[in-house]
């Protein structure tokens, strides 16, 4: 025969009529998840700010303050942008610009800009034509077009050490006084070099 245990059978304890039940624990794991996410922003947004910091040319914890700075030098006078050291040796202008294989005719005239570059850094470059553009007496900027002629500087590959010297070829209106030549390294982060023409 089934005896019932000493006490008889054990339920769960019930607060008596009228007074109101315990509270409840919270529990905890929402609050650790909330605290994981939270951490978890604050280590991505310091990652893009320091990222930022170091493409806007803050290198080493120092400030930026150089960059976008544009070296400035006169006519037959080296100066250097990202890994290259260019010397713009004269302007010359003509009605036409190539040679008996590839002849091109300007618009207005050509500005043919002489110039050597060379390869001041550590791995092969490629100099292309288009780094250059003038600047006339009324601040307006002309763009130099690509040639395949023999002596233009298009898409020219320049190993360290080397220097190489060719034209660009700036199709302009008859007659404009050319102030500046820039020359612009687009793998860097710093200001165009300028020319100032006599």
């Amino acid at each position: 025969m089934y005896e019932q245990p000493p006490g008889g059978p054990q339920y769960p304890q019930q607060p008596p009529p009228g007074q109101p039940p315990p509270p409840q624990k919270r529990k905890a794991w929402p609050w650790v998840l909330l605290g994981c996410g939270g951490a978890a922003l604050l280590v991505i947004i310091l990652g893009v700010a320091c990222t930022v910091s170091l493409f806007a040319g803050g290198s080493g914890g120092e400030p930026a303050d150089d960059a976008g700075e544009a070296e400035s030098v006169g006519m037959g006078e080296p100066g250097t942008v990202g890994q290259w050291e260019v010397t713009v040796n004269g302007i010359e202008t003509a009605a036409t610009y190539g040679d008996e294989f590839s002849q091109e005719t300007a618009q207005g005239e050509y500005a043919i800009v002489d110039l050597t570059v060379e390869n001041t850094g550590t791995e092969a470059t490629t100099f292309d034509s288009s780094a250059i553009s003038l600047v006339d007496s009324e601040g307006n900027t002309h763009s130099s077009s690509g040639s395949l002629t023999a002596d233009s500087l298009f898409l020219e590959q320049i190993n360290p050490g080397n220097e190489v010297s060719g034209t660009a070829a700036v199709d302009v209106p008859e007659g404009t006084g050319i102030t500046e030549v820039e020359v612009t390294d687009t793998l860097s982060t710093e200001g165009p070099l300028v020319v100032q023409v006599d």
